[in-house]
């Protein structure tokens, strides 16, 4: 998991004040997501984040790669043409995207409440809404 965590890391870090898709768990909904429909990806993605980190600094996993060097990582991945590593890093992408965008940060399970998840207020969305009645008068 420290790999998946790693990997969030290097896509959406934290930047001045704002947290980051790792210190927001988001390497957690990426795990889960990937299994739910990959079972066995994760263990694959690990292993090729792993490779390609080999490829960059010899003898170097992808956790020991600094953040710049983690991005020729994802990049080097993300160039393959092979239609199942594409997959891999859409996978890795659409998730971690998807994790710390959506209201995934925000959802507290225990108590079911959501609060709405700082990167909203940063791209000023409201969250959902149940409708505008505004525009229903005009009709």
């Amino acid at each position: 998991m420290t790999t998946i965590r790693a990997a969030v890391d290097a896509i959406i870090p934290s930047v001045d004040e704002r947290a980051g898709a790792a210190e927001l768990d988001v390497s957690r909904h990426v795990a889960e997501a990937i299994e739910l429909f990959l079972p066995g990806f994760v263990d694959l993605l690990v292993t090729l984040l792993d490779a390609y980190a080999a490829d960059v600094r010899p003898g170097t996993v992808f956790t020991g790669l600094n953040h710049d060097e983690q991005g020729q990582v994802l990049r080097a991945m993300a160039k393959e043409e092979s239609p199942d590593m594409q997959d891999i890093v859409d996978g890795l992408m659409v998730f971690t995207y998807g994790g710390f965008y959506s209201e995934w940060t925000g959802y507290d399970r225990q108590s079911r409440a959501l609060v709405p998840p700082a990167a909203w207020a940063g791209m000023g969305y409201q969250g959902p809404s149940l409708g505008h009645p505004e525009y229903r008068d005009g009709i």
